[in-house]
């Protein structure tokens, strides 16, 4: 088309107006309040029974649920700082207090469930299979989120999303969980932490990843 002025009110005229998302921090608050109730419906078919605050070791097992809450959100703002161009995401520094504090009190929680009686084994549903159902339904409301701006670094965003998403998982299994953990708790935790990175890397690569 020779005459660019023509052209450019005919583009003019089909552009609809575009809505700003969010801040990433407004995003991240956002997200927490909608995804955390989607997990705990999710979670409520499970039947798990609530914790018992007065068990022994219930103030570092309630320690390391504000950390995971915490990193879990800060992980989520991450995922969404690197879907800007030109934004610089929080680095290790952020991170390794908060992951340094909560080994502290899972180490402590081992040392404690070696003292305490066999008959406090976990009841009802593994702890891998509570972390996964969880988070499905948060880890799809993460990548519809990321969807709307897509972003540069699919990968990495989408790994600070799923290490957002398992971290609220944790949280919620704390809340149904006996504050004392064994080492097959624990590597139970890890698997699934794992599983649900991997996975949301996977499920939303192709839909956050720009065209």
């Amino acid at each position: 088309m020779a005459d660019h002025d023509l052209l450019i009110e005919q583009l003019g005229r089909s552009i609809e107006p575009v809505k700003r998302p969010f801040q990433p921090g407004w995003r991240a608050l956002s997200w927490v309040a909608l995804a955390l109730p989607c997990g705990v419906i999710a979670g409520v078919i499970l039947n798990r029974t609530l914790t018992d605050w007065s068990q022994p070791g219930a103030w570092w097992a309630l320690v390391q649920l504000l950390l995971t809450f915490i990193a879990g959100a800060l992980a989520v703002r991450n995922a969404f700082l690197l879907s800007i161009a030109g934004r610089n995401a929080l680095g290790w520094k952020w991170f390794t207090p908060l992951a340094a504090l909560w080994l502290a009190g899972t180490f402590s929680n081992l040392h404690l469930h070696r003292v305490l009686p066999v008959s406090t084994a976990v009841e009802g549903p593994n702890c891998y299979l509570f972390m996964v159902t969880v988070s499905v339904p948060m880890a799809f409301i993460v990548i519809a989120y990321l969807r709307r701006t897509r972003t540069l670094f699919p990968a990495r965003s989408l790994a600070a999303a799923g290490a957002g998403v398992a971290c609220m998982a944790l949280t919620l299994l704390a809340l149904c969980h006996p504050t004392h953990i064994s080492l097959a708790d624990l590597m139970l935790h890890i698997a699934a932490f794992s599983t649900i990175v991997l996975a949301t890397i996977a499920l939303g690569y192709k839909w956050v990843s720009l065209p």
